[in-house]
């Protein structure tokens, strides 16, 4: 019987990558977050790679969110700033990019292009220092530049940014909240041969 019947499916899916980026920061946030409260910081590190990556991944993503929506015209494979520059423009905002939150936003996009070239640092250090108790001075200067944004005020500093400059894009494109939310709806009708 169930051979005798078709189904005609149709529906429309809004998937908004944003999203899944922006939880995905704030689950990294947050593991840091209690990981420090409860002094057991194992792991801390790979928490804070992943918080920052995903801000990163998410700050574009929400620059391509809005120029889609809002901006006729908008190519998604622009350099990221050229993106910045024509949502910026369209919703009349001040481009700043040394002061935050667009200071942070590059700071995040720097890592990750560095993290994705994955180019090996040979850092020397050869220095007369005075000895601290931890030597945290010594470990310091050697770490390779990307080890040492990945400490936690930027990076707490950069999710704050990153939730700030989407409160502040909504604002200005007229959008309401509902509107960034996926949505799928599709309808199932059975036919009978």
């Amino acid at each position: 019987m169930d051979k005798d019947l078709k189904a005609k499916v149709t529906g429309k899916a809004d998937v908004y990558l944003h999203n899944h980026l922006a939880n995905s920061a704030y689950w990294f946030k947050r593991q840091i977050e209690k990981k420090i409260e409860s002094g057991d910081r194992t792991g801390i590190a790979f928490d804070y790679l992943a918080c920052a990556t995903s801000i990163a991944f998410t700050n574009e993503a929400h620059i391509n969110f809005f120029g889609m929506k809002c901006v006729k015209g908008y190519v998604e494979r622009d350099p990221i700033e050229s993106k910045v520059a024509v949502v910026f423009n369209a919703f009349k905002m001040p481009i700043v990019w040394e002061t935050r939150p667009l200071s942070s936003f590059r700071a995040m996009k720097n890592l990750r292009d560095t993290l994705a070239h994955g180019k090996p640092a040979e850092i020397r250090y050869d220095n007369v220092t005075s000895a601290t108790r931890d030597q945290q001075n010594i470990i310091d200067n050697l770490k390779a530049d990307w080890q040492k944004a990945l400490t936690h005020e930027p990076i707490m500093t950069a999710y704050k940014d990153m939730d700030d400059l989407f409160k502040q894009l909504l604002e200005k494109s007229g959008l309401k909240l509902f509107d960034t939310i996926e949505q799928t709806n599709y309808t199932i009708s059975l036919i009978e041969k």
